[in-house]
């Protein structure tokens, strides 16, 4: 059907992005199309592509959005240290929160369109503190990878966890092996990976003494 002239002037690309963000939100990705989303909306599912030109390009919009949640603007004056233990336990507890948002940045085709903002950011909030261009690319790696990792077996864990206490089996008392797996995966043991990412940022960066600030 046809879209009236009036629900096309309506029809603004933060309205879409808004209402297929709270649809992932809820429901998760997988089951989000441009039909959906117009069945949710009132409108024809083609009259989204004046907009976006495709179901992964409006779903790395709300990957994007997503990222814009987190508490990643830089503070001036702020030393690097503190930087990355606020930035990384903001996205921590954003993809906590928003377990199906979260799963947008584990799809590589949805990620590598969904994260360019937030990436360029990051970057540039550090190197503008001053962390050395050398430093910083093999820093980048270790904390892109124990970030991605501790989210994604958090989300995996918690979910297991769950599963086993509500089956038959959940009513007998965890092996000594499962209580060190289900417990691993929380806030205490995120802060102490990220004191050893900053001690090894240290190491790589002597005999630099690492006083880097966000500038003023």
């Amino acid at each position: 059907m046809p879209v009236k002239n009036e629900q096309r002037k309506l029809l603004s690309k933060e309205l879409i992005i808004d209402t297929a963000y709270h649809m992932v939100d809820t429901n998760g990705y997988k089951s989000f199309n441009m039909r959906a989303l117009g069945a949710e909306l009132g409108v024809s599912a083609m009259a989204f592509y004046s907009h976006f030109s495709s179901n992964i390009e409006l779903l790395a919009a709300v990957c994007s959005r997503f990222m814009d949640t987190m508490d990643t603007n830089p503070v001036p004056g702020e030393h690097w240290e503190k930087t990355l233990v606020r930035t990384m336990g903001s996205i921590r507890r954003e993809a906590i929160a928003h377990p199906h948002l979260s799963a947008l940045l584990f799809d590589e085709e949805i990620a590598s369109k969904g994260l360019e903002e937030h990436t360029e950011k990051i970057v540039t909030l550090h190197l503008e503190q001053g962390i050395p261009l050398d430093v910083f690319t093999k820093a980048w790696a270790i904390i892109d990878a124990f970030l991605t990792g501790f989210a994604l077996h958090e989300a995996t864990t918690a979910r297991e966890e769950l599963s086993l206490k509500t089956s038959s089996e959940g009513k007998h008392q965890l092996a000594a092996w499962q209580e060190i797996y289900f417990s691993a995966y929380n806030e205490d043991s995120f802060l102490i990976g990220i004191q050893i990412i900053i001690e090894g940022i240290k190491s790589i960066a002597a005999p630099n003494p690492s006083d880097w600030y966000t500038p003023k």
